[in-house]
């Protein structure tokens, strides 16, 4: 694992994690992480390690202040894969009448 290191905050509330950190963890240009305070702590997760109960946890508190129901997630995912289904097989004509 790499040492520790202080990094600087800049006035836009950004800092650069270590090289070393970045090297051991694979995280790349365009790579996301998810970042939450666990106490005094700072704790940042690359989300692709994200577990079904991380996402979970994540997204419970807000869909109660939202009013997001499990039913109302669920009309909204089968819209989703509806739209995508469709613009996958208008690709395969449009690729096809060429």
């Amino acid at each position: 694992m790499a040492a520790s290191q202080v990094v600087k905050i800049t006035s836009k509330g950004q800092f650069t994690l270590p090289v070393e950190l970045r090297r051991e963890l694979s995280l790349g240009k365009d790579s996301h992480v998810y970042v939450t305070k666990l106490g005094r702590l700072i704790v940042i997760k690359k989300v692709e390690e994200l577990s079904l109960d991380d996402i979970s946890a994540i997204l419970e508190p807000l869909a109660k202040r939202s009013g997001l129901t499990r039913r109302i997630l669920m009309e909204d995912i089968e819209k989703a894969r509806e739209k995508m289904l469709g613009e996958k097989q208008g690709k395969v004509q449009v690729q096809r009448s060429h």
